[in-house]
């Protein structure tokens, strides 16, 4: 998270953070680098703080930037709070990926990567995905999830990580037309 918000500061995004302790210090630091910040997650008043997100998006927001994985997990799995969003604003979700030349991964149940002072970071974005006609949301979330995945190996690959500690819970199965 580290890496996004340093890159894509005082750009007028807005974003969420827990009402937790913890999240208190987050939505500290993204006041501090610009961003118009909501409180809550998929755990405590997100749905409140999804509605404040989009008024905020269509108040003027230039964009909005979530952890799709919400604040606990489990790691790499996005919740359909990103796909709701989307849905209300009529707009594309930017699967979004990052790295570190010299990371440090900490012990936690996401693997947070830590990158240690001067390091050369990167971050990328997939191409935007929409939710096609028809699919359900599980299918969307999984799709989102690969393109996270194949956005932050390749973040990972021009750093240099080679095998970061990066597990993710088991995904759901894709539906398809075989049933």
């Amino acid at each position: 998270m580290i890496i996004p918000i340093l890159t894509h500061g005082f750009q007028g995004n807005v974003t969420m953070a827990s009402k937790s302790r913890d999240g208190e210090v987050i939505a500290a630091f993204l006041g501090f680098w610009g961003f118009r910040v909501v409180r809550g997650s998929s755990s405590r008043g997100g749905s409140a703080a999804m509605l404040e997100m989009i008024r905020e998006m269509r108040d003027g927001a230039a964009g909005a930037a979530l952890t799709t994985d919400g604040p606990r997990g489990p790691a790499r799995r996005s919740k359909p709070g990103v796909a709701k969003v989307a849905e209300e604003l009529g707009a594309a979700v930017f699967p979004t990926g990052s790295s570190s030349r010299w990371p440090r991964f900490l012990d936690s149940w996401d693997n947070y990567l830590l990158p240690l002072p001067f390091s050369r970071g990167v971050c990328l974005f997939g191409e935007p995905l929409r939710r096609e006609s028809g699919e359900t949301e599980d299918a969307f979330l999984a799709r989102l999830d690969r393109a996270i995945d194949a956005a932050t190996d390749e973040a990972d690959r021009l750093c240099g990580v080679v095998n970061a500690p990066r597990g993710r819970a088991d995904a759901p199965k894709e539906e398809n037309d075989d049933g």
